[in-house]
């Protein structure tokens, strides 16, 4: 995953990919540190997916901007649209159902 410590960048990346996927995670996190390791497992089944991965401390305007207030979130974009977000408990399963019709969608 690349690693986003500006919000301009981010949001380029995001309106530049027809997919891309969004972790977002905070320091001292022990269940943003096993979700995201699952979620960077599963991603390499979708290589089309542009993943992404910033801080809320890195980036204190990343809450504001996402409308995110706790971590670990995970947002999914199409076409720079959000078509999916999960926070705070994370179903890999529906993560991957949705993961699975975006990219035949595409």
């Amino acid at each position: 995953m690349q690693e986003y410590v500006e919000l301009t960048e981010l949001l380029t990346d995001i309106e530049g990919h027809p997919l891309s996927l969004l972790f977002i995670k905070t320091a001292n996190c022990g269940v943003c540190d096993v979700t995201y390791v699952r979620t960077v497992e599963l991603l390499k089944q979708y290589p089309q997916v542009k993943s992404m991965v910033a801080s809320m401390e890195k980036m204190p305007n990343l809450s504001g901007e996402f409308l995110v207030f706790t971590a670990p979130a995970i947002l999914l974009f199409m076409d720079g649209k959000e078509v999916f977000r999960q926070a705070r408990f994370v179903s890999f399963d529906k993560l991957e159902n949705v993961l699975k019709l975006t990219v035949d969608a595409t």
